[in-house]
């Protein structure tokens, strides 16, 4: 099975003191087994929220970041995977690269060893949250090593590769230099996995290289992302619904994909995603119908599915950027 180390139950050991020094001693002096099997007890350890402090600030991340050096990759897998797990907290983000990982981390994307290669996803993935490590990442040439993840055999560095490049695409070089390297095709095959993770991961970085770049909206329409988008949409978890309308709301700025959108049959799904239990569900649903009912062809539609009287219920939801979106569209079907 794979390890989800960020998914695990925080096991309930305090942070004890004797037993991380004596691992540390490990990790510093011990042969290739002792230091991995050290190094997978800090994995452990650093699933505890307040452990991943306590371990940063008795001086776990430089010899962990030193271990990812080549050689044994049992040993770089299962340091990379307490770097993963000490990466949750927002300080370590910004001290592992400090400490140099983040190069030895990409090189780690290309290893023969499959655990190597999902430990260093996942670390990357929980790094490449923070802004300068974005910047970081994609220097030491990270944006090209993950975008060959996403046709990697194996599902879950799939998921975190896609996770990484959703976060990096956050940085409008970045966005660029994603899409310019043809990642949206390979991203958007995603979208038709069997696994939630990889699905949901694959609709955000569509949406963070759609956001304000009309040629990217293009081309995720022409990578054929709307039909799965409308069928996350219409038959998933109320998570991965949001996610999905909110990429459908990110491309649905030009008026060619809002005449696809609605030639895919995807109002009737937003529409009924307004009555969704989730305020965020309903916010993202709300947002894609505003875009499209811009366009005067798709009226008729929105008629159909009496989308109005939804509408006019959300106005009073409490909800800011819900109430705006809904009154934003019915203005735009002539609603006053």
């Amino acid at each position: 099975g794979a390890s989800h180390p960020m998914q695990s139950a925080p096991i309930a050991s305090d942070f004890s003191p004797d037993q991380f020094k004596e691992l540390m001693d490990q990790v510093d002096a011990g042969d290739a087994d002792q230091k991995a099997y050290a190094a997978m007890e800090l994995q452990t350890m650093a699933l505890d929220a307040k452990s991943q402090v306590l371990m940063a600030k008795n001086g776990a991340i430089a010899p962990l970041t030193k271990l990812l050096a080549p050689g044994d990759p049992m040993v770089q897998a299962s340091a990379a995977g307490a770097l993963w797990n000490l990466a949750a907290n927002e300080q370590n983000k910004f001290a592992i690269a400090q400490a140099g990982a983040i190069q030895p981390l990409v090189a780690m994307l290309y290893s023969e060893v499959r655990e190597a290669q999902l430990s260093a996803a996942g670390a990357l993935q929980n790094l490449c949250v923070n802004a300068s490590n974005k910047k970081t990442v994609a220097q030491a040439g990270g944006i090209e090593a993950l975008i060959m993840l996403l046709s990697d055999k194996d599902r879950h560095v799939k998921a975190k590769a896609a996770g990484a490049l959703q976060s990096l695409a956050v940085d409008e070089d970045n966005q660029k230099a994603i899409k310019s390297l043809g990642a949206i095709p390979l991203v958007t095959k995603l979208l038709s996995s069997r696994t939630p993770e990889v699905q949901s991961n694959a609709a955000g970085c569509l949406h963070n290289l759609a956001v304000n770049d009309e040629e990217a909206q293009l081309a995720v329409a022409e990578a054929g992302a709307i039909p799965p988008l409308i069928a996350l949409i219409t038959n998933s978890t109320p998570d991965l619904q949001a996610k999905a309308a909110a990429t459908i709301w990110s491309i649905a700025g030009r008026e060619d994909n809002r005449q696809a959108i609605m030639d895919a049959g995807g109002i009737p799904p937003l529409v009924k995603m307004l009555t969704a239990k989730s305020v965020d569900a309903q916010t993202k649903a709300s947002g894609a119908i505003r875009c499209l009912t811009m366009s005067a062809f798709t009226r008729g539609e929105f008629e159909r599915t009496a989308a109005v009287p939804q509408l006019v219920v959300l106005l009073s939801s409490g909800h800011q950027e819900l109430t705006i979106n809904a009154a934003g569209a019915l203005e735009n079907l002539g609603c006053r």
